[in-house]
């Protein structure tokens, strides 16, 4: 259990999956091309010590693999025991506590004046092409229902646009475009927005894997942490911020009132994504942060990389909740992949029950919005889903294309995905691939489906208890 970013920095480097670099970098083009080298290594944390023009130190990459992942979770990394933490959180959230703001760390300073260009924000340019500094890229962006008092902390990109404002990319589907629609209905002409940075595991995880709506990710945060997460209220709104993060930006979102571009940027996807037109930004009004803080971000871009480790695991332990609360019998396992982007594609494995029991699930999946997940496959519960060479099997042994492949054309979806042209943005052509064994099709035709030719379970767990014998290394 680990209260805060330092906390779990310090386990990491313990175990050797922490770095520090101790040579001066440029923020302008370097340090976005070390952690892209580094995820292609998929190498540890780093620590960006000295930036140039920056006293503030930067973190990327704390849960940049599986092994970091299930460490902070405190279990061991296969994906069962992981999406067994997040079944319990599910099962027994843990509300958040607020405290007294005297024992907060997040406000040990607070900053008479604001500007984003200047310490504690290091805001690298993370790729080439980005229109500007990016300051949200591993975070948690607070807001908070006018009505049910529901709060939401999502990771949504945030370009620095001036020293006291920033961009806030806010698709139609996601959770804090229902806070606005809800403030802008109520006829305020502002909504309360606070952004949280240098988080503990278990916020970073929530944030980025798409927690079902009206569900608080700090409730979540608590019950993957296993006790509840400090929060305190923020300087200049009612909205909860986390007690222990590094540091904390609170403002205002205009409701009535757009920034007229914002991007491009790097998106996790591996593209650049569009130029924004007429885009939601914020108004910082007050900063505070621990005494010497840390800047979190971390590299978007072309998988692999922190954000689609984290969100891939994360968003599939959500995708299989959102199954089972569906009422979906059968369901086994589920795969959000890191290589489709982590919310692009995604392979459920079944005990197949009734026939269409496989077309049931891929509805399932492309209505949950939150992942506009567009490529579903599903395979039998003998398919380990993490494992990619085994889904090509099932694909290719089990699957006729006329038969079991469905696709759903012009379906309301995502707007970050490449593929749509721009005057179909927002529109994407579903895919679901039957990979489950036809035994209905073999039993209209009089036959059965061919046995597997693997040895025999039985005698595989002899052969195992032999195998220093064979002195095979």
């Amino acid at each position: 259990m680990y209260e805060d970013l330092r906390s779990f920095l310090r386990a990491l480097s313990e175990n050797g999956w922490a770095h520090e670099i101790e040579v001066e970098v440029d923020p302008a083009w370097e340090i976005g091309a070390v952690c892209r080298e580094n995820f292609n290594r998929e190498g540890p944390a780093l620590i960006f010590s000295h930036i140039k023009g920056f006293k503030t130190p930067m973190v990327v990459g704390v849960l940049g693999t599986r092994e970091m992942y299930a460490l902070a979770l405190g279990c061991e990394p296969r994906l069962p025991e992981i999406a067994k933490k997040w079944g319990n959180a599910f099962a027994g959230p843990i509300k958040a506590i607020e405290v007294n703001p005297k024992e907060a760390p997040c406000k040990e300073v607070k900053l008479k004046e604001v500007n984003l260009y200047a310490d504690p924000f290091p805001v690298p340019r993370w790729h080439q092409l980005d229109a500007g500094a990016e300051l949200g890229t591993f975070h948690g962006v607070i807001t908070k229902d006018p009505e049910t008092g529901w709060i939401n902390m999502g990771t949504y990109r945030n370009q620095i646009i001036d020293k006291d404002k920033i961009g806030c990319l806010s698709p139609p589907y996601k959770h804090i475009a229902y806070h606005i629609r809800k403030w802008a209905s109520s006829g305020q002409k502002t909504m309360p927005v606070a952004i949280a940075l240098g988080l503990d595991p278990y916020l970073n995880m929530v944030a980025v894997s798409g927690v079902p709506v009206e569900v608080d990710e700090y409730d979540i945060a608590g019950g993957l942490k296993g006790a509840p997460i400090k929060v305190v209220k923020a300087e200049t709104s009612d909205l909860l911020v986390p007690a222990n993060a590094e540091i904390i930006l609170e403002g205002e979102m205009p409701l009535d009132e757009f920034w007229p571009e914002e991007g491009p940027f790097g998106e996790f996807h591996g593209y650049m994504g569009e130029i924004q037109r007429n885009s939601p930004f914020i108004k910082i009004h007050q900063v505070t942060h621990r005494k010497h803080p840390y800047f979190q971000g971390t590299y978007e871009g072309r998988p692999p990389h922190e954000s689609g480790i984290a969100r891939g695991i994360g968003r599939s332990c959500v995708l299989f909740e959102h199954l089972r609360r569906s009422g979906c019998p059968g369901v086994k396992d589920v795969c959000v992949t890191v290589g489709g982007a982590a919310g692009l594609h995604a392979a459920v494995s079944i005990k197949k029950s009734f026939p269409g029991h496989a077309r049931s699930v891929m509805a399932l999946v492309w209505g949950f919005n939150i992942l506009f997940c567009k490529h579903v496959v599903v395979v039998d519960e003998d398919i380990d889903v993490w494992d990619p060479f085994m889904v090509e099997w099932a694909i290719a042994t089990r699957v006729q294309a006329a038969r079991d492949v469905t696709i759903v054309e012009n379906a309301h979806t995502g707007v970050l995905d490449p593929s749509q042209v721009p005057s179909r943005r927002g529109w994407s052509d579903w895919l679901g691939i039957d990979a489950t064994i036809p035994d209905e099709h073999y039993k209209r035709d009089n036959s059965t489906f061919p046995p597997f030719a693997d040895p025999p379970e039985e005698i595989m767990q002899k052969v195992r208890q032999r195998w220093g014998e064979y002195g095979i290394k």
